[in-house]
């Protein structure tokens, strides 16, 4: 197995390394028509995608396929497509200054990531001055240029190892193809199928260094938030983790042993759940946090009461064919691998 140790590494500024634009134009999620083009704004999820269009405002650059984008809060994603940028320069688009695969440019993203760790927040935003001037830490070759073959064989070496741990028996027996069109919806009390636990609070200063997940208010990283070794009451898993302070609304789940923050409510499946069931729900849920904010939280309470629309059959939810979906889209990441 190859390791990062096996080389040097050299500092570099970004723009020795990247031709760095800004989103141009007045692209905006609510003027444009839907379409197949994708749209990127700042964001943790969905590779920074808020929408598909048709096209842009006329005006606005089509970004091409093999780049970065990397927005105002630091956060990177790779396109393997062509896509367009929200307006006014809240997006970095970075290609590199030389043709590289999309193995390299997977293992600049991760350095990227790392570089820009705990710099960029609301109010330090990564403006383009900012971004050109921050600093890489590079594998280099014997003159101390970048080694992109070494990046690339590093990652593809991680790459083809996992797939090679991906059996074809591992793919899941589809029996419903129904599409999400073809089913019926209905509304249910979100208190009617799911039992609502609350979560313990815990501060720092009483962490104590371990290796189960602590879930805490955050929208990145499962929710996760540290690693400790104490014990409580919150702990659980094979739950929604739903946040009501904070980043409220978002949502995760968790099929593993983790304590929970008293700013996170566990929602676990009265008919009893598993991986493909909640993370069905969860974007379902997701999509009420335009509803809610810091200041009208998403508590215990109104938890019990908001409705959530789902696949329904004799007036119950479909949770087979909510399975099934998900067992579906699965087999299709495999696929791609």
């Amino acid at each position: 197995m190859m390791k990062l140790s096996d080389r040097e590494w050299k500092t570099f500024p970004v723009e020795d390394i990247f031709k760095v634009d800004l989103s141009n134009g007045d692209n905006k999620a609510n003027k444009l028509p839907k379409g197949r083009v994708p749209l990127i704004s700042s964001g943790t999820r969905n590779n920074g995608v808020v929408k598909f269009v048709l096209c842009g405002d006329g005006k606005s650059q089509l970004f091409q396929s093999g780049t970065l984008t990397f927005d105002m809060f630091g956060k990177c994603f790779y396109h393997p497509y062509q896509f367009y940028a929200v307006s006014h320069g809240r997006i970095n688009v970075l290609s590199n200054k030389k043709m590289i695969s999309k193995y390299v440019s997977i293992f600049l993203l991760a350095v990227i990531e790392k570089s820009s760790e705990n710099i960029f927040s609301y109010n330090r935003m990564a403006s383009s001055k900012r971004m050109k001037k921050l600093k890489l830490k590079l594998p280099v070759d014997y003159n101390n240029h970048p080694d992109y073959d070494f990046m690339e064989q590093y990652i593809k070496e991680k790459y083809f190892y996992i797939k090679s741990q991906i059996k074809e028996k591992q793919k899941h027996e589809i029996y419903d193809w129904r599409k999400l069109n073809e089913i019926d919806w209905e509304n249910y009390f979100i208190e009617d199928i799911f039992n609502i636990k609350s979560g313990k609070r815990l501060t720092k200063n009483a962490f104590i260094s371990g290796i189960k997940p602590f879930v805490g208010s955050t929208d990145s990283n499962n929710g996760i938030t540290n690693y400790v070794g104490n014990q409580n009451s919150s702990e659980d898993y094979n739950v929604l983790g739903v946040n009501y302070n904070g980043s409220v609304v978002e949502n995760f789940y968790h099929p593993y042993r983790a304590l929970f923050s008293d700013d996170v409510k566990r929602l676990s499946l009265k008919s009893g759940g598993n991986k493909y069931l909640y993370l069905f729900i969860k974007n379902l849920i997701l999509k009420q946090k335009e509803k809610y904010q810091y200041g009208y939280k998403f508590n215990a309470k109104r938890m019990k009461k908001q409705y959530v629309k789902l696949p329904s059959i004799n007036n119950q939810p479909d949770y087979d064919f909510m399975e099934q979906y998900m067992k579906r889209k699965e087999n299709e990441v495999l696929d791609r691998l």
